[in-house]
């Protein structure tokens, strides 16, 4: 009955995934949605004070699409480059701090719990007078919680439970 239960809630979120418009680009641009996805990002800003913000995008068949993000103008963005390469490489993206951005913005390629590619999660990381190293290494344990958190993509889809 709970597997049915899931299997219900799942095909049902994919549904409204496939039947929203403008989907293929993801959810309608600057509306945070109640998702389980955004609860994540949420959490993992709360939890991790030199994160600064983070970006949450998923692979589809139509492409790529942020589907949670800290900046709610950022939810429906296509993916770009940022996000592309490391899903294409495994590599992460590394922005040094400039004079106009001063964090860390890396993008790492993002995978469920069993270790699937599901997308890349983007995150801005203050950098605290710490070394490009060190900022890389916080990065990688930040999407190690996160990537532990995602059963599926699907899940990342569903409402956000109640904490």
């Amino acid at each position: 009955m709970i597997q049915t239960n899931r299997f219900l809630i799942t095909a049902l979120a994919c549904l409204l995934l496939a039947l929203t418009p403008g989907v293929a680009a993801g959810p309608k641009r600057g509306k945070h949605l109640n998702t389980y996805a955004q609860q994540l990002v949420d959490r993992m800003v709360a939890r991790h004070s030199q994160v600064k913000s983070v970006e949450l995008a998923l692979l589809s068949n139509k492409g790529c699409a942020t589907v949670a993000a800290t900046a709610a103008e950022d939810i429906g963005e296509a993916c770009d480059a940022d996000e592309n390469a490391p899903i294409k490489t495994g590599k992460p993206d590394v922005e040094a701090p400039s004079k106009y951005d001063p964090v860390y913005d890396i993008t790492q390629a993002l995978h469920d719990a069993s270790g699937k590619l599901i997308g890349a999660v983007g995150m801005d990381i203050a950098p605290a007078g710490r070394s490009r190293a060190e900022i890389v290494a916080q990065a990688a344990a930040v999407l190690n919680e996160m990537e532990r958190s995602i059963p599926s993509k699907a899940k990342l889809l569903e409402p956000a439970s109640r904490e």
